[in-house]
């Protein structure tokens, strides 16, 4: 079953999370909880907190064109649209670089 994070964003309305993304997420932010449940429901909660924008973090900068990113306090999320009307994929998952 394929978790579904919802948005209050006029053309975001859903986003899901490709396995590439979810492996990234587990990578950079590490769950307190074991299981692939607490990894889903950490990512699902980051992303439904997130602030989608047509314009990258400026540490987040790729020389892909990306549609649109949700960005939350230091993860970034390039979205990809769907097929379905509403509902964007989630590429990959991008940390801020610690200094």
């Amino acid at each position: 079953m394929q978790r579904v994070a919802r948005l209050d964003h006029p053309e975001v309305r859903e986003v899901v999370a490709s396995h590439h993304c979810v492996l990234r997420f587990r990578q950079r932010r590490p769950v307190r909880e074991r299981g692939a449940e607490a990894v889903a429901d950490a990512l699902i909660e980051a992303l439904e907190h997130s602030d989608v924008s047509g314009w990258p973090p400026a540490w987040a900068l790729s020389d892909r064109a990306i549609g649109l990113w949700a960005v939350a306090a230091d993860l970034a999320f390039p979205l990809e649209r769907t097929d379905v009307p509403g509902r964007w994929l989630a590429t990959t998952c991008l940390s801020r670089p610690r200094r």
